[in-house]
């Protein structure tokens, strides 16, 4: 949004909570931590620092605050929804439909693709009509993914790779990937994708970057335009920004604690929310990772953490009943879980090396994102005790995945298991379910002011010159990861907001 508007001659201005992150110091931060979690390369800063959500519960949400936010540790699988994705209460009766078509987003998909370098296979749309080839071509399928493939062949289902913002070949000023196998929480060498990038673009076109800004409260006229934003440093002192529009791109998490913190004698309820709807209606794919060892080796843990998918999964009229699911193929390697699963067994000491090469060798993983439903009672509600270090309340989350993403959940990971056992393989461990890393759905998008917070043009009902940005804005979530439609919106607002200037 802030390459493309001040590209255009607007005055921009971007406000971001955290700081500037420089990729070489991360690099050296992530290679002497003791712990290598998906903070370690970063400096922490602000209510990050913090314990943001309370202990024991289920949904901890892991996103980067700082220029480039989560981008900066991601696996950059970039798939598109399908058309029956925005269609999902009118094709399966569960949901709601979104107020645009695939159709109308199709364009700004391939926008999207080109901005973020999209590496993929051209023979395949996983689903989604194209109107043109991939910016680059897929990172090739990893000698693990093509051993794993042939299995599944014999049982009619395909293997092919993931669309993903990674560097296949040098791509705007980005080289191409080097298989670090360190996607999250870092790709030492910029191949993957990341918002910084832009950042960078859009102020070299004369946008106004601030950092550590963490805005909390808007001036509004009691015609209900917004007339300015307040922020605070880390310092403590606070600043006033006066502007003609706004823009709200803070995640699905933060964007609705903005709105419900600048609560006041014009919006009692908060901004945008006449509706009530802002921070309902959280969603967020639930995730099953399946371990398993096979006869053969898979050498895993060589190139990107994950390259390619099963083609099922994710359409069919099994929606009406359960929720639909996208398969990946794991290429991520942790030789020290392994080791510490080894030397916690007497029995292995005597030969740890050759085990332990026996066991990363002949490792293999599949696993799933399965979709959720909206419900209003899945929200994101402020603290009445919790506070962060400016002072400022914290966000409560009230989440749990619903009984049509527990059907999923359920029947999908049975049917790995099964997929798992044809091909020879035996099982590792239990299965990993976590539900906080694509949150989405809390300022969604609509028709019906009393149902939803924006338009179909990301604009405010209640605020002319409030426009929201980011996967909050989404209705309905399907089984795709979310960063490739968050952009596609993105370049779509950009282009309505500059024909409305012109």
């Amino acid at each position: 949004l802030a390459r493309e508007l001040a590209g255009a001659g607007m005055g921009v201005a971007l406000l971001e909570a955290g700081d500037t992150f420089d990729r070489s110091d991360a690099a050296a931060r992530y290679r002497a931590a003791l712990d290598r979690n998906l903070q370690a390369p970063f400096r922490p800063w602000s209510w990050l620092s913090e314990r943001p959500f309370p202990e024991g519960e289920a949904y901890q949400p892991m996103f980067q605050q700082g220029v480039g936010g989560t981008t900066w540790h991601w696996t950059a699988i970039t798939p598109r929804f399908l058309p029956e994705d925005f269609e999902l209460h009118s094709r399966f009766g569960v949901g709601v439909d979104w107020p645009i078509s695939y159709n109308d987003l199709e364009p700004w998909y391939v926008q999207a693709e080109r901005a973020l370098g999209v590496a993929g296979d051209d023979r395949q749309d996983h689903g989604s009509p194209r109107s043109a080839p991939y910016p680059q071509p897929a990172v090739p399928m990893t000698y693990g993914d093509r051993v794993i493939a042939r299995h599944l062949a014999r049982r009619g289902i395909h293997v092919a790779p993931l669309p993903a913002a990674r560097n296949s070949r040098a791509y705007d000023g980005r080289p191409p990937c080097q298989g670090n196998n360190t996607c999250t929480p870092l790709c030492p060498t910029g191949a993957s994708y990341s918002a910084d990038t832009d950042v960078r673009k859009a102020v070299a076109r004369g946008a106004r970057l601030i950092t550590r800004a963490v805005a909390y409260r808007f001036d509004m006229d009691g015609g209900g335009r917004l007339r300015a934003v307040h922020y605070r440093h880390p310092d403590g002192s606070s600043r006033r920004l006066a502007g003609r529009r706004f823009i709200l791109a803070c995640n699905a998490i933060q964007t609705p604690r903005l709105l419900l913190m600048s609560a006041g004698r014009h919006a009692p309820r908060g901004l945008a929310n006449s509706s009530g709807q802002v921070g309902r209606n959280l969603m967020d794919h639930a995730l099953f990772v399946r371990e398993f060892s096979m006869p053969e080796a898979l050498y895993i843990g060589r190139g990107p953490q994950s390259v390619s998918t099963l083609l099922t999964g994710r359409s069919g009229a099994f929606r009406k009943r359960h929720a639909a699911a996208k398969f990946f193929i794991g290429n991520d390697l942790n030789v020290q879980r392994l080791a510490t699963g080894l030397l916690g067994d007497e029995g292995h000491l005597t030969h740890i090396v050759a085990d332990l090469r026996k066991a990363a060798v002949h490792l293999g993983q599949i696993g799933a994102e399965v979709e959720a439903l909206p419900d209003p009672a899945n929200r994101i509600v402020l603290s009445d005790r919790r506070r962060d270090p400016l002072g400022l309340p914290l966000p409560d989350v009230r989440y749990r995945p619903g009984a049509y993403s527990e059907r999923g959940l359920h029947h999908w990971q049975a049917f790995t298991e099964k997929l798992i056992a044809g091909m020879g393989g035996k099982l590792l461990g239990a299965s990993l379910t976590l539900s906080s890393h694509h949150p989405a759905g809390t300022t969604r998008m609509g028709h019906d002011a009393r149902h939803s917070v924006v338009d179909a043009d990301c604009r405010s009902h209640d605020h002319p010159n409030l426009y929201i940005a980011g996967g909050s804005l989404f209705p309905s979530m399907g089984t795709a990861n979310p960063t490739l439609t968050i952009a596609a919106l993105s370049l779509r607002l950009a282009g309505y907001l500059k024909h409305m200037r012109s």
